[in-house]
């Protein structure tokens, strides 16, 4: 039985953001680094405030920017979570 092409993309991916999350943990272990990381997630690349206008029914860039954008934020917070519960 073969696996779906999907499935397999998504499992690789998976395994990619696990990885980034534990590296990402590390890294945030050094101060200055949490500082960056911090502000990172607080910052947002999206456009904002009608900084540029989108239209009625924004198109696929925009909407592809504000899911890497929270897909940033999520990657940093479960980070975060994994440092916090590290000794």
């Amino acid at each position: 039985m073969a696996i779906d092409n999907s499935v397999h993309l998504e499992g690789r991916i998976n395994a990619h953001r696990r990885l980034l999350v534990e590296l990402v943990s590390v890294v945030a272990a050094i101060p200055e680094a949490r500082e960056a990381l911090v502000a990172m997630a607080r910052d947002n690349e999206t456009v904002i405030d009608h900084e540029e206008d989108p239209g009625i029914e924004p198109d696929a860039a925009f909407a592809a920017q504000q899911i890497a954008d929270d897909e940033i934020r999520g990657i940093l917070k479960a980070a975060m979570a994994r440092l916090e519960t590290k000794p």
